[in-house]
């Protein structure tokens, strides 16, 4: 895939997650699971690979995540803490997709280390934030590769991970800064919601790290911890 091509099907992406909010949106059903009518998190464990961002990176999502919460903090769960700040590479298990989680995380920690191994650790990847997007359950930075040799760095580090759960989904690589209250929203909420993400403006790049690329096991949706 070239970049161009890339980077239009995130805008669509975004463009198509503004259309469904005009129209009759709700949050995706599994946002009842991670998060409770006070904005907690629930317990909601599962394993994934994911980037961890270093401090300086930190600081711009920070900026980014408090312009967010001081516009529409009140429909939104509690901040995700800074320190687990991450950028995710390939989902595994969660309650989406089995009910047997101890299982199926002992089945990826038998195989996640050869693949692991396998990762050049000295690439470093720059992404440049594209916008805010609303994710369903959530609202993220949308990022891209700066350049398509990095594109192709990072999907193909990314298929690697098929070899543990195969994911067939389009790549969105984003950083999540909150999730939202789990409830109806009407006309009102939506226009607010929608109102943020184009009024709030994104205009810096991150730098991943593949010494940062961990296989994560995660408490719930604000607790990520690396394993290997």
């Amino acid at each position: 895939m070239f970049l161009d091509e890339y980077v239009a099907a995130l805008y669509k992406i975004r463009n198509n997650s503004l259309e469904m909010l005009k129209r009759s949106w709700n949050p995706k059903t599994e946002l009842f699971k991670k998060v409770d009518k006070n904005g907690t998190y629930k317990e909601f464990k599962g394993d994934t690979i994911v980037f961890f961002l270093s401090d300086e990176d930190k600081r711009k999502i920070i900026e980014i995540q408090n312009e967010l919460y001081e516009k529409i903090g009140d429909i939104l769960a509690n901040k995700l803490s800074e320190k687990y700040f991450h950028m995710t590479l390939h989902d595994l298990c969660n309650y989406n997709i089995t009910n047997d989680i101890e299982k199926c995380i002992k089945n990826n920690e038998k195989k996640v280390k050869k693949v692991l191994e396998g990762i050049d650790r000295s690439t470093k990847i720059r992404m440049k934030s594209i916008s805010l997007y609303n994710g369903g359950s959530a609202i993220g930075i949308m990022f891209t590769p700066e350049n398509e040799e990095d594109l192709m760095k990072i999907l193909e580090t990314r298929k690697k991970f098929d070899e543990l759960i195969e994911q067939r989904s389009f790549y969105i690589p984003h950083v999540t800064l909150g999730y939202y209250l789990p409830m109806e929203y009407d006309d009102l909420k939506r226009n607010r919601i929608i109102n943020t993400l184009q009024e709030i403006t994104c205009d810096f790049c991150i730098t991943l790290d593949f010494n940062n690329l961990k296989y994560t096991h995660f408490a719930d949706m604000d607790r990520y911890y690396a394993v290997l």
